[in-house]
């Protein structure tokens, strides 16, 4: 009965399109009877079963997200704003309440963000839009799939039904009511082949934003094998006085890889592998060009006194959890 009433709110949404003859019933510009409102119900019905089974909750300390398994071998897709910072530690909860030891992958501009599951055994999976520049059209139908406030077993995923108003290569915009918690999770095309993931979610019924496959395909590689850039532990600002530029270290972190070497605050880092650092943003351009495990011989004046420390970086911490994106999850 919901799938009907969502069905005859739009059904006006296209009308501006070609003449429906010889169209499906879901790719006419609005559905013309009953018989086609039914059939467009069953459509959904007929891709649902799966496309819940493969929609997983992701929990992150104490924050919650959705996102969907596309692969046997534990590939999830999500939001980038919900993944987090590369190798951050997730818990991927399915359907059916078997949980998976997980790890963030990378993100990027477009919000896209991938997970993968470290030790994946018969997982549920969604086929997904292997086209690197296909956009759905303005008018189709499409479903929304998300888990807001976490996995409940008894209601299970979360499904609406709207259709794309907006399409550009790394953004979709549907009128699909998204919730706090739906962020990462799903968008269908009615075949059960995703076609987008939930980015950006308004109270507005026309203004919640998915970012498109082609905004993942674009990127893929960075995304799914992320290089991890060196921590060094610091926050520091720009100095330039006497002659001097460089990088003055405001903080330099407890038990962080700067610590352990004896950088101290104050020092003002002026190279980094013999590299000039003439400001702040130098040397996180310079740090973060190296790995995890690197050494890095960083020139830097103390008490006007040139000297070189060698440090070995490390990994950034995970970071502190936080509740942009959904609910806690449920007890």
């Amino acid at each position: 009965m919901y799938f009907l009433k969502k069905l005859l709110l739009t059904a006006g949404l296209a009308a501006m399109m070609l003449p429906a003859a010889d169209l499906a019933p879901w790719e006419k510009p609005a559905p013309e009877s009953l018989a086609d409102l039914l059939a467009i119900q069953e459509k959904v019905q007929a891709m649902l079963e799966d496309a819940m089974a493969a929609t997983v909750t992701l929990q992150m300390g104490g924050s919650s997200g959705s996102g969907v398994i596309i692969s046997d071998d534990g590939l999830v897709l999500t939001a980038g704003h919900v993944s987090g910072t590369p190798g951050r530690k997730v818990t991927v909860v399915l359907a059916d309440g078997r949980k998976f030891e997980a790890k963030a992958l990378g993100k990027n501009k477009a919000d896209a963000g991938m997970v993968k599951i470290l030790k994946p055994k018969d997982l549920p999976t969604s086929h997904y839009e292997t086209h690197k520049t296909n956009l759905p059209k303005v008018g189709q139908w499409v479903v929304s799939v998300g888990n807001p406030g976490g996995l409940d077993a008894k209601r299970g995923a979360v499904v609406r039904l709207g259709r794309i108003i907006f399409a550009r290569p790394d953004t979709l915009r549907s009128d699909c009511k998204l919730l706090g918690g739906d962020s990462g999770g799903p968008l269908f095309n009615l075949d059960g082949t995703v076609i987008g993931i939930h980015s950006r979610i308004s109270g507005e019924p026309d203004q919640n934003y998915h970012v498109s496959m082609p905004g993942f395909h674009s990127d893929w590689k960075n995304l799914s094998d992320p290089a991890t850039p060196g921590f060094l532990g610091v926050t520091a600002v720009d100095y330039d006085k006497d002659k001097v530029e460089g990088a003055k270290l405001e903080v330099v972190r407890d038990s962080s890889p700067a610590k352990k070497a004896g950088l101290k605050v104050g020092d003002i880092i002026t190279k980094v592998g013999g590299k000039d650092v003439k400001a702040s943003r130098d040397l996180t351009t310079l740090i973060g060009k190296l790995r995890p495990g690197a050494k890095a011989k960083l020139t830097l004046l103390r008490d006007k006194k040139e000297m070189e420390i060698e440090v070995t970086l490390g990994s950034r911490p995970a970071a502190a959890p936080r509740l942009p994106f959904g609910f806690p999850p449920r007890k």
